[in-house]
């Protein structure tokens, strides 16, 4: 019974154009991209918000099998990002299998294959379905009181208005995560002012960003071991930072003395005590920036810690009383963490994986399938080590594993597997045992914790990770 089994890719950012290809790889065509956006890309495409970078190398951050010669800094930003995925896309000729302007509204396992049902009304059948949407994708507006009354001009870093000048405007700017950093720098040196209103302080590592020459490039372009060679550096660079947060030790001594002299930058001491948090470094997402502690000592940037008490027609009212009027809020207030749309897949138990994640938790086998959801495949999913390892090469990781998945159906040992709830229970239970120690449960309340406290990632070396998901472990799953 040896056929090529057709496959749902939901997604058309980094992990779904890198599922597609090398579907294209193998001589795999039977396949289909649902992508809700009109443009490839994924978290590139949606964020254009002014100082948008990667915080992984670029050498780094990008397919091993398409290296980028061009790169124009160490870390580079972000519209180069989404070049460099558009351009790859139109290499592998991938619009012909993706569906743009199409969300998918409904999955439901039927007869051994999975019915997915699109906002447009259109129903198809495929007998293996990928999500590939990630984990931080829905946006998070905060709830603040007023927010809708505000008269000026509002928008999320996530939804950001290209057209809007900031020259000479008084900008107001929630939140001191990753994309408020970033923003931080370009937005003061544009507006006439730039309020940042921080609830958390945040470390932050002054990070360099240099740019790479002419020479630099084209000795890459001559010789391609050097950007391999520069790939695999900042493959052990990074290697080196998740140990760091699993064990103490060097490592982690190392990244609190880094954190702490990026801080003692700033010159005024006051200012320096008034952003110095209050957690350890690394419990939080470590965020790495060449100009954020400039910007915070701009005379045109004042840091409002006093707490927002409402949003008015004319600005922001803290809690103090002070009002502070403003022409633009900027929201960069992130995403709902390890939120993967999955409200609308439906297992042959006639449950969605949201009904089963709200009574039993969230759980998965090894970060990659669920129990009673067959042929059901998370680029990126639950427990992924997105804390401790490029968010590429964890796609590709999952990608290698769904295709040797692929490999057994095609020669026919069977339709469809799915993970054993017993496989599945005592994965998860070695994971909540194994946090112990590691820089995530030190008291601080990130993101990466979940209701009870447990963090949504791997509390192992990368390397576990890339040998639990070498070779599908039949003996774990349930086979038809």
């Amino acid at each position: 019974m040896s056929r090529q089994p057709s496959v749902c890719i939901v997604g058309a950012g980094m992990s779904g154009i890198l599922m597609a290809i090398k579907l294209i790889k193998r001589g795999h065509t039977d396949f289909r991209i649902f992508e809700k956006s009109g443009k490839v890309g994924g978290t590139w495409r949606e964020n254009r918000y002014p100082g948008v970078a990667c915080d992984v190398a670029s050498f780094y951050y990008c397919y091993d099998f398409e290296p980028n010669p061009d790169w124009s800094h160490r870390f580079s930003p972000g519209p180069e990002i989404q070049q460099y995925f558009e351009r790859v896309a139109k290499k592998y000729n991938l619009d012909q299998y993706i569906q743009y302007h199409t969300e998918v509204t409904s999955a439901v396992f039927k007869d051994k294959q999975w019915e997915v049902t699109t906002a447009d009304g259109q129903t198809r059948r495929f007998d293996i379905y990928v999500a590939a949407t990630g984990p931080l994708n829905n946006r998070k507006y905060p709830d603040i009181k007023g927010l809708a009354d505000f008269q000026g001009k509002c928008f999320h870093t996530a939804d950001w208005d290209d057209d809007y000048d900031l020259t000479g405007k008084r900008v107001g700017l929630i939140g001191s995560g990753s994309s408020g950093v970033q923003a931080s720098w370009p937005i003061a040196q544009a507006a006439k002012s730039l309020s940042i209103f921080m609830r958390t302080p945040q470390w932050v590592i002054a990070t360099p960003n240099p740019e790479y020459g002419t020479l630099a490039i084209a000795l890459k372009h001559k010789i391609p071991l050097l950007g391999k060679l520069t790939r695999w550096f900042y493959a052990w660079v990074g290697e080196q930072f998740g140990r760091a947060a699993l064990f103490p030790g060097l490592r982690r001594k190392y990244i609190f003395k880094a954190c702490e002299h990026s801080l003692n930058k700033i010159k005024d001491e006051a200012l320096r005590e008034k952003v110095r948090p209050t957690d350890l470094p690394m419990c939080r997402r470590m965020i790495m920036s060449p100009t954020y502690h400039d910007a915070l000592q701009l005379d045109n940037v004042d840091v409002i810690r006093e707490g927002i008490e409402k949003i008015t027609a004319d600005g922001v009212l803290c809690k103090d009383g002070t009002l502070h009027q403003l022409d633009l809020i900027v929201l960069a207030t992130g995403f709902y963490p390890n939120a993967w749309n999955v409200k609308h897949i439906v297992g042959e138990h006639g449950k969605t994986i949201d009904e089963v994640w709200n009574t039993d938790k969230v759980h998965s086998y090894r970060s990659i399938t669920l129990p009673g959801f067959p042929n059901y495949f998370m680029l990126i999913g639950p427990n992924s080590p997105i804390t401790n390892l490029s968010l590429v090469d964890i796609a590709s990781i999952g990608v290698d594993y769904i295709l040797k998945c692929m490999d057994k159906i095609e020669a026919g040992e069977f339709d469809t597997l799915a993970p054993t709830v017993e496989a599945a229970n005592a994965f998860n239970q070695e994971l909540q045992n194994s946090f112990d120690g590691t820089i995530w449960v030190s008291g601080c309340n990130s993101w990466y914790l979940d209701d009870d406290g447990i963090p949504q990632t791997w509390p192992w070396a990368p390397s576990r990770f890339i040998n639990d998901l070498s070779e599908p472990d039949m003996a774990h799953y349930e086979t038809v």
